[in-house]
C-alpha cells in the first residue's frame, strides 16, 4: 500500500470519528439559521479533495452536477444538511465554521471541545502529511 493511501485511509478515519461531533452541533445551529453558509459556489471539489476520495476509495469520488447559479443552497444541501459523508466533502465546506456553529462549540464541555479541536488539527496534519513531497 502507497504512503498516500495509508494516509488517505487514515484521514478518512479521522473524519468518521470527527463527524459526529461536529453534526451534534450543526444539528443544532443550522435548521433555524436564516443566513445558510452552504451556497453552490463553495461545493466544487478541487484537485486535492478528489486525489484524497480517490486514494480513500476510488467507489467514492462524487459527479459534479452542472453548475447551477453559485448564490442558490449547495447542490449536496439536503432537507437533513449535506447529504455527503464529511470525509467525500470538499475540504473548504469541512472547515468552515460560522460564528453561531463556533459559540456553541465554545460553550460545549470543555474537554469535549479540546477533543474536537485535537481531531480537527489531526485531520489538517494528515491532510498536510498526504499533500505534501
Amino acid at each position: 500500500m502507497s504512503r498516500k493511501r495509508r494516509l488517505a485511509l487514515e484521514i478518512r478515519e479521522a473524519y468518521e470519528a470527527l463527524s459526529p461531533m461536529i453534526d451534534s452541533y450543526t444539528s443544532s445551529a443550522c435548521p433555524d439559521c436564516r443566513q445558510v453558509c452552504c451556497i453552490d459556489r463553495h461545493a466544487a471539489h478541487d484537485p486535492a479533495d478528489l486525489e484524497f476520495i480517490r486514494l480513500a476509495d476510488s467507489d467514492a469520488i462524487p459527479g459534479e452536477p452542472p453548475r447551477s447559479d453559485d448564490k442558490k443552497s449547495c447542490r449536496y444541501l439536503g432537507g437533513r444538511g449535506c447529504v455527503l459523508e464529511r470525509w467525500r466533502r470538499p475540504y473548504r465546506c469541512t472547515w468552515y465554521f460560522c460564528e453561531p456553529l463556533l459559540e456553541l462549540m465554545r460553550e460545549a464541555d470543555s474537554r469535549r471541545y479540546r477533543q474536537q479541536l485535537e481531531a480537527l488539527q489531526r485531520v489538517g496534519r494528515l491532510l498536510g502529511q498526504m499533500r505534501g513531497p
